[in-house]
């Protein structure tokens, strides 16, 4: 999707020139089949990618599953008992379901069958089911971009809504890179040990296979160096067109199978009770198989893989001799000189660091960035920018994410600089940074219970000034109800993507709006993308029960704060 704005749009610039800060607010077409849309990239020409979730009408095959199963009826009866004590019976039976295509009709049926299949998503014996899908999108909608999805005969011919996608980044001319995971297919063939009738079995050729698209729509496979006999493993997370033409695209991929992992393979994948390439499933979904690095593919002008300089980039620690752990690193980013950032496993005193830390890929090398003391604490490197400036968080990875720290690094100078959060302990996780220095994401701004509320700021490196964007847009009223939780992307000229919550009428798994016991409408909170334009004027003063009651402890709000930050000059476009 294209959304251009002509420089008059956003202000008269020249050194020094001030402005009172304020954003306009556009929000970008959502995908019409699901319930929450957002935005996850987006370049300088407004090409823009993101995620769907929540789809609705999701296929449910119910030909193979055992009507008579104990479990079964057990969950249906849980499931009435619930729904009878809000006054909310149900009216569907485990026969309509089996014989009267129930979950294509009734609302409950399908959300029942989502739930005992959900709860059952680890055995092969069940469909697999996925809500979400990748987007790309245009000036008037969001469009579902299929990588691997195929229809299948068990889903009514239908996308089979099996796998994951993905869509990470979206380079200067249009091109794409993401990941997918496989389809899965229905097998009835397999005949378990001492059994005489097969088992139905849903099964699958690869867990996860990067990709790069380019402008034009063709997806290209970016396959990792080890495939192996089930399908190795790659994923892509950025894409960077280089002024010769050429493309960096960084990631990771699977390089070996480790060592305990081919020891559980050899123990139990004997191909007596499932097929072998289930239970290779199984072992990748109850821990890491593959030895996974921070990978590098080059593609050429005409979109080819450069062999000779698709590469591994490197990982924050060697193997010891006899060490059989699994090893593990990721690149996140990468900028025009080709450092890629990421983080790594490392050592600490000899002493093996199972939490992954902070740090930039160059010259086949890995620097660790952040030092840690305790081996619970971690830290991440997200991305960076033409003049070498990462930016991440560190935190104590414990039962969850603790004392959550954003950061941003200047490789050239070697110097660390935490970024001051909205009060002291909330935590602050950057997603973005421009060449002008300008940092963009996410903070928690106050606590509600165990679930502190965030919302996206804006972060500027040359001051320190902290600014929740939701005090530089409208106030809320009727016909405005957006709440910026989340902002992913800045560009050169200060435009801001992000993510935002809005009040819309709430829809059913079916896709249905829903009622209320009196026939009106009900009404929930959803994901939307929106746009943020910077243009001259004064920020609204919201009446005192709409304003924000935590207290800001890295910017003054005041009018002289407001006309502290400078509008941006308009600077060269980052590839």
């Amino acid at each position: 999707m294209r959304y251009t704005l002509l420089a008059a749009s956003i202000g008269l610039c020249f050194s020094g020139q001030l402005f009172a800060a304020t954003y306009q607010l556009t929000e970008l077409p959502s995908f019409s089949a699901s319930t929450d849309s957002t935005v996850v990239d987006a370049n300088e020409s407004g090409d823009v990618v993101g995620r769907a979730t929540g789809l609705f009408n999701l296929k449910i095959d119910t030909t193979y599953i055992d009507f008579n199963d104990d479990n079964l009826k057990a969950d249906y009866n849980n499931f009435k008992e619930a729904q009878e004590k809000i006054d909310d019976p149900i009216e569907f039976t485990l026969d309509d379901i089996e014989n009267n295509n129930a979950t294509a009709t009734d609302v409950d049926a399908h959300d029942f069958m989502r739930a005992y299949l959900n709860q059952r998503s680890g055995n092969a014996e069940f469909q697999k089911l996925n809500s979400s899908a990748g987007l790309i999108y245009s000036t008037t909608t969001a469009d579902e971009k299929v990588i691997f999805d195929v229809e299948r005969a068990y889903t009514n011919n239908e996308l089979s809504r099996s796998v994951v996608t993905y869509i990470n980044g979206v380079a200067s001319d249009g091109s794409m890179v993401g990941w997918g995971s496989a389809p899965y297919s229905k097998r009835t063939d397999f005949v378990k040990n001492d059994e005489s009738e097969p088992t139905v079995f849903f099964e699958r050729a690869f867990s996860s296979r990067g990709v790069f698209i380019s402008p034009g729509g063709e997806v290209i496979e970016l396959p990792p160096a080890f495939v192996g006999e089930y399908g190795g493993f790659s994923v892509a997370n950025h894409v960077e067109r280089l002024d010769d033409g050429t493309y960096l695209v960084v990631g990771q991929s699977s390089i070996d199978v480790a060592i305990d992992g081919q020891q559980r393979f050899d123990d139990l994948c004997k191909g007596e009770n499932e097929p072998v390439n289930v239970c290779v499933w199984e072992l990748q979904n109850g821990s890491i198989y593959y030895n996974r690095h921070a990978y590098q593919w080059k593609l050429d002008a005409n979109f080819n893989i450069i062999e000779g300089e698709s590469k591994l980039l490197g990982l924050g620690i060697e193997r010891e001799e006899n060490e059989e752990r699994v090893h593990l690193g990721t690149a996140l980013a990468v900028n025009q000189s080709g450092y890629a950032v990421g983080h790594s496993q490392t050592r600490k005193d000899g002493n093996f660091i199972s939490r992954q830390r902070a740090g930039y890929y160059k010259d086949d090398k890995f620097t660790q960035i952040i030092e840690h003391n305790e081996g619970y604490e971690a830290s991440r490197s997200l991305d960076i920018n033409n003049n070498n400036i990462v930016i991440g968080y560190r935190f104590n990875e414990l039962s969850t994410f603790q004392q959550v720290k954003g950061y941003y690094y200047n490789i050239d100078s070697k110097t660390v600089t935490e970024m001051e959060s909205f009060s002291n302990g909330s935590g602050m996780y950057p997603r973005d940074i421009n060449d002008a220095g300008y940092i963009v994401g996410q903070a928690e701004v106050e606590d509600i219970g165990d679930s502190p509320r965030r919302e996206a700021f804006i972060y500027n490196t040359a001051n320190a000034e902290l600014l929740n964007l939701n005090d530089l847009i409208p106030c809320k009223r009727d016909d405005f109800t957006y709440r910026v939780g989340d902002a992913v992307k800045i560009t050169e000229d200060n435009r801001i993507y992000a993510v935002a919550t809005k009040t819309v009428k709430r829809r059913d798994s079916l896709g249905n709006v829903t009622k209320n016991s009196a026939g009106e409408d009900e009404f929930e909170s959803v994901s939307v993308p929106v746009l943020l334009t910077p243009i001259n004027g004064e920020p609204e003063q919201c009446p005192a029960e709409e304003a924000e009651t935590y207290e800001r402890s890295s910017a003054s709000f005041g009018m002289l704060g407001f006309l502290a930050l400078p509008l941006l000059m308009l600077r060269r476009r980052r590839k």
